[in-house]
């Protein structure tokens, strides 16, 4: 698949499950008019590189998930909250780099693409580790930026391709799409066991008068 198309494919099936009134399950909390401005902001930004003076060059994305993440991480928190989702988005960034740096020196660690895979596994544990969405998709946006800004420090050949390009791009949007995913069946499948288990402890109590 070439870099690119699995985020235009990830756009549109979100586009299409936000249409469907599915907005208030996928994205509770965050109103209409910010994520018509994201939507917006991404296509016009990703048409933009800028290179620094050392010749590293950056996709316009990254300023558009930096300035996604950081106000919502520090939004209307104290310094100690604010501190604990960077520190979570600190500890996301160093499992995608060390499972990206696993990758390329045993490929069969994960398998058929170490990107994919360090995209699920970092979405599981931002799945589990924080519950909002707007915080889930700030924090995997820091660790994903931070990440790789780590590993193309410490693969100085991986300089040439532009920092936010179309392969980053592919990830960030699976690794936020995979986590809203296994948030949304968690969160259906524990009100599933609590009507569940509310069900049957009234019929027992009924059975027993």
């Amino acid at each position: 698949m070439n870099p690119g198309f699995l985020t235009f494919i990830l756009i549109s099936i979100t586009l299409i499950l936000l249409a469907s009134g599915w907005k208030s399950m996928l994205l509770p909390g965050i109103p209409h008019y910010a994520i018509v401005i994201f939507f917006t902001a991404w296509c016009l930004s990703g048409l933009f590189h800028f290179r620094l003076r050392d010749g590293i060059e950056i996709n316009g994305t990254v300023v558009v998930l930096f300035a996604v993440a950081m106000p919502i991480l520090l939004d209307r928190r104290s310094i100690v909250t604010g501190l604990h989702y960077v520190s979570l988005s600190l500890f996301l960034a160093s499992v995608y780099y060390l499972l990206k740096h696993l990758g390329d020196l045993d490929p069969f660690l994960l398998p058929y693409r170490s990107w994919a895979g360090t995209a699920w596994i970092a979405a599981m544990l931002a799945a589990v580790l924080i519950r909002k969405a707007k915080d889930q998709i700030a924090c995997l946006s820091l660790a994903l930026l931070c990440g790789s800004a780590l590993y193309r420090l410490v693969h100085p050949d991986r300089t040439a391709v532009p920092f936010g390009g179309l392969q980053f791009q592919d990830e960030w949007w699976l690794t936020v799409f995979a986590a809203r995913m296994i948030a949304v069946a968690g969160e259906n499948a524990a009100a599933s066991v609590r009507y569940a288990s509310k069900s049957i402890m009234d019929r027992w109590r009924g059975l027993r008068k």
